[in-house]
């Protein structure tokens, strides 16, 4: 074509290059902040946009997208040899490939591409278009045609930039989700670990007490054989020792579900690498102030989707206004086309006058999620709050409790010492003395099971306020 006719045709498009976008909200005029609900000041938390750590969000590898087949979806879903060389990299290959977790970083992925897609709509829209055929079948004339559009927004009332807000702020509640699950699950995998080490405790400590009883319990056998002695208290002390091997093997049953329940969720894991109970105590705060409760990833989160559904609120009021928009249009006739070339360049408004109250009953409704959210927050300070509160309060009764286990335990041991010496010389009974080392099996099993109970309200605190995920790297 001709100088002039190329000029004609892409000069719509080079006039769209000095164009800007589309109106920017003033989101200090969004709905009420967060330092108006209730006990919970807006300063503690996080009302920015936030960048997405790179660290937390695998890259999706290129691949087809025909669909998996079960068998092969399911073949490593399975916990299979966990590589940990110690508990806090044990406990972090359990993290990362967790099914849950894995699933909230592909979610946070989507969010992420979203907000890339909402941008991007701010930019030049180009397409084109070919036409070919016959234009009048009378007078046999054909043609083809070249046609290319271009438009960018100029001004919306803001409703774009408001939209890309709210994608960041949901973006923002990803991240943030992800951190909550992740220490969630963590606390749940410390639980499972904890009852773990609990049953192993218990049944090396009962092992413990049969093996110094076992040269009693033969003695017993030798007397109720022989048939000498007293009835009732041969039968009380037989009792005595039915009663604590069937101790045992309720231990070791639960014990088996222990190490089943371990394995599902951490692999294969050498049996070398202990729970470390002093990693998870030296995370818990001297004092729990209402700082690091307002802190927490799970309220941080629900805040930032409150965010987000005032700024979708502000970009749907936005849609009541003018939307102003420039547009080029080009089209260069070849091969015989009948039809001259057609170029158009200029601004465009539109305004909807009337829609049956639609966009009136969509702005209700995103208010009504808003407000929803808003209540959601104040339920999870209240909850969260309470939850952190009532495993310090545990703690404290835990320790009280141990102490006096520890003392019950000596005081018993110290009565098997005299009740041993007074049995070689007939002042005590067998009866008397199994029924002794029962007790002291049953105040030591009860230390073992009190430390275990304090450990979890302390895995509970640091993953409620968010400190074990940070503690883990994450």
């Amino acid at each position: 074509m001709g100088k002039v006719n190329l000029f004609r045709t892409i000069a719509p498009f080079l006039a769209l290059a000095s164009l800007g976008g589309c109106g920017a909200p003033d989101f200090a005029k969004i709905g009420p902040s967060f330092d108006q609900i209730k006990d919970i000041p807006a300063s503690l938390l996080s009302t920015g946009k936030k960048v997405v750590s790179k660290k937390n969000i695998i890259a999706t590898p290129t691949q087809n997208h025909s669909p998996l087949s079960l068998e092969t979806i399911l073949d490593d879903s399975l916990a299979n040899k966990n590589i940990g060389s110690d508990f806090i990299s044990s406990l972090n290959y359990a993290l990362e490939t967790d099914p849950d977790i894995m699933a909230k970083r592909r979610d946070l992925e989507a969010r992420s591409a979203l907000v890339e897609y909402t941008k991007a709509r701010k930019d030049f829209q180009v397409g084109t278009t070919l036409y070919g055929g016959i234009e009048d079948i009378a007078d046999d004339t054909k043609g083809v045609a070249l046609a290319l559009n271009a438009s960018r927004l100029v001004f919306d009332g803001g409703k774009l930039d408001s939209q890309i807000s709210s994608s960041l702020f949901e973006l923002d509640a990803a991240r943030l989700e992800l951190t909550a699950a992740f220490d969630q699950r963590a606390n749940e995998l410390c639980r499972i670990w904890l009852e773990l080490e609990k049953y192993r405790s218990l049944e090396a400590q009962i092992n413990k007490r049969l093996a110094v009883l076992d040269p009693l319990i033969e003695q017993l056998e030798k007397v109720a054989e022989a048939g000498i002695g007293d009835v009732s208290r041969v039968t009380a002390a037989e009792r005595t020792v039915s009663a604590i091997r069937v101790e045992q093997t309720n231990i070791g049953e639960r014990l088996a579900q222990a190490e089943l329940e371990f394995v599902n969720v951490f692999g294969d894991l050498s049996n070398d690498i202990a729970f470390d109970y002093a990693f998870i105590s030296s995370l818990v705060p001297s004092t729990i102030t209402e700082d690091l409760v307002q802190r927490s990833p799970l309220l941080q989160s629900q805040y930032a989707n409150y965010q987000a559904s005032l700024a979708y609120v502000q970009a749907l009021e936005a849609k009541d206004g003018f939307e102003v928009g420039f547009e080029a249009r080009a089209m260069r006739p070849f091969a015989g086309s009948g039809h001259d070339s057609d170029e158009s360049i200029g601004f465009v408004g539109r305004k909807t006058l009337f829609n049956g109250g639609m966009l009136h009953a969509e702005i209700k409704e995103a208010e009504a999620v808003a407000a929803a959210k808003l209540s959601r927050i104040k339920a999870t300070y209240r909850s969260g709050s309470k939850s952190v509160r009532a495993a310090v309060q545990n703690i404290e009764s835990m320790e009280k409790a141990i102490i006096v286990a520890k003392e019950n335990a000596k005081l018993t041991a110290d009565e098997i010492v005299h009740l041993r010496q007074q049995l070689i010389i007939g002042g005590s009974t067998l009866d008397s003395v199994l029924s002794a080392e029962a007790r002291l099996y049953e105040a030591e099993s009860k230390e073992i099971t009190l430390l275990t109970e304090k450990y979890k309200s302390e895995v509970l605190i640091v993953s409620s306020l968010g400190l074990l995920s940070r503690a883990l790297g994450f």
